[in-house]
């Protein structure tokens, strides 16, 4: 089991497959004297384990191929029970991001890209993740403009946004294609969008769920809302 670290001497890995993120994440956190090792996916990560030797494992949860970052973290807090693990993902629910979502551990830190506006609030995270005190319980302002849908419109949300046509949606739900349609039309009325021929609700949904601009009603996990 890793030693207790002094504050501010926190070895911390960090794990994005978008390099400027990685970056600004790994330099913000050094300034303030941790010593940060970054890695561009869970599989690089891993073999990197033994030699960082983390505190704190900070993780992205969607990556392009290869295991989730959900499924990473399970893994190593499992195996390394005490890291401590913060998820800085770009969705305000981890069940938009990944399938595997409810492998997260309970108590992990949860943030949200889109609503960080400064390194203290990364630093904020760490300190949360490393003490098990709670963030402030503080929405931000964006949340305004954030739509709230069920478990299973998220699914369906996640699914479109890999590319999936009807015809593959309802293959993946099992499903018949006019249930799909049934599902699309409910899932395009709570996020507010014209749905008429003129519009393209497939699109402007996506693009919701690219930029963090919906929930998932009754999520577990804890989201970092922190304001400036």
């Amino acid at each position: 089991m890793t030693a207790t670290p002094q504050e501010g001497l926190w070895r911390i890995l960090a794990v994005d497959d978008d390099p400027l993120i990685a970056t600004l994440v790994a330099d913000g956190l050094r300034s303030h004297g941790h010593v940060v090792t970054v890695a561009s996916s869970p599989q690089d990560a891993r073999s990197m384990l033994d030699d960082v030797d983390p505190h704190i494992l900070m993780c992205d949860l969607n990556f392009v191929s290869g295991e989730s970052g959900a499924e990473f973290v399970s893994s190593v807090r499992e195996a390394r029970p005490w890291v401590a693990c913060v998820v800085l993902s770009s969705h305000r629910s981890p069940e938009l991001a990944v399938p595997d979502a409810h492998l997260l551990p309970a108590d992990v830190v949860y943030m949200v890209k889109s609503t960080v506006r400064s390194v203290a609030h990364i630093v904020e995270a760490v300190e949360a993740a490393m003490t098990g005190r709670a963030l402030p319980s503080v929405v931000h302002a964006a949340d305004k403009g954030t739509v709230t849908v069920t478990a299973v419109q998220a699914e369906v949300l996640r699914i479109l946004a890999s590319g999936a046509s009807t015809r593959a949606l309802a293959e993946k739900r099992g499903t018949s294609i006019r249930a799909v349609e049934s599902l699309l039309v409910r899932l395009y009325g709570t996020l507010g969008l014209d749905t008429s021929r003129e519009s393209n609700p497939r699109v402007e949904a996506i693009r919701m769920w690219q930029t963090g601009r919906v929930r998932v009603r009754h999520s577990a996990r804890r989201e970092a809302t922190l304001v400036s």
